[in-house]
């Protein structure tokens, strides 16, 4: 249960936090502003530019003109530099989540927050020696009552965010997993990557191939050499290497996952509070392999 948690807390951050540091320093009258990844940005979101001790609100992302480059709804009002940290992150109302927690605290320092805690865990035999493991993870989604509109609005938006987040990802990572360097650029249509090493890589293994903008999944269909692998289908993504993608062989697979169930209400936690519980599930293959039996009388 706690790796599944985490792995749903990766999700979330990723999709709610949604943050990308500047890549070029970001000069006042700019519409165009270079960040590190574009990804998870989409047109129409509200954005802050922060950097340690100040920050600016007031943009909306106009359009996405490439994996690292984002057009604003309007100019930038102050000069953001590279050397000062500064970032780029999503908000809703000019708000942004305080917090992403592990269970759920009975006190939380601040809000808006969100906590991810498990609720159950079922087992059942799915084959003759494999059983189906699923997890059950309740996410509670918080904010203060008294900021009533506002806060109610966030709370709306956060939790569909939240929700094509985890759709997005019905095969989530999940510890553990090993990783592997992509050591030459790959092309639309390749079947054969070079890998840093091909050591413990086996026919049939299932392989993500990503970078900062994008993943892909696929199968090894054959182990070439101690560096290259062939894949039983073709990319549909090229991928460069100055941009450090990695293969990652993850060597447990849930096979289905899905945010089935939100409910809305209010919930006293110190204060009171607006919420919303998303009820998500995973279920999980676990081979049982029962040649050695525990001793009996022993």
């Amino acid at each position: 249960m706690e790796d599944i948690i985490d792995s749903v807390r990766r999700i979330i951050a990723h999709w709610v936090n949604t943050t990308s540091p500047l890549r070029t320093d970001a000069n006042i009258g700019d519409t165009i502003i270079h960040v590190d990844a574009s990804t998870r940005f989409k047109v129409n979101d509200e954005i802050m530019v922060r950097s340690q001790e100040r920050y600016e609100t007031g943009l909306n992302v106009k359009s996405i003109v490439d994996e690292t480059h984002i057009e604003l709804s309007s100019p930038i009002k102050f000069l953001w530099r590279v050397s000062e940290n500064s970032s780029i992150i999503k908000t809703i109302n000019e708000m942004y989540v305080q917090g992403i927690y592990f269970g759920d605290p009975n006190v939380i320092p601040a809000y808006p927050a969100i906590s991810v805690s498990g609720e159950d865990k079922s087992s059942e035999w799915m084959t003759l020696d494999s059983t189906k493991e699923r997890y059950n993870i309740n996410i509670n989604i918080y904010v203060e009552d008294a900021t009533e509109e506002s806060g109610y609005r966030f709370l709306l938006k956060v939790t569909d965010i939240i929700e094509k987040g985890l759709k997005e990802n019905v095969f989530p990572l999940v510890n553990d997993y090993n990783t592997y360097g992509i050591t030459e650029d790959i092309a639309v249509g390749d079947r054969y990557i070079k890998l840093s090493s091909t050591t413990d890589l086996v026919r049939g293994q299932m392989v993500f191939i990503e970078d900062a903008y994008k993943s892909e999944q696929a199968f090894i269909s054959e182990i070439v050499d101690s560096e290259v692998v062939g894949l039983t289908r073709d990319l549909c993504f090229s991928y460069n290497e100055a941009d450090s993608p990695i293969a990652i062989f993850p060597n447990r697979l849930i096979f289905n996952s899905w945010a089935e169930r939100t409910n809305f209400m209010k919930i006293h936690k110190d204060v009171l509070l607006k919420a919303a519980v998303i009820n998500w599930f995973a279920e999980e293959e676990e081979v049982q392999l029962l040649k050695k039996f525990d001793p009996h009388l022993k």
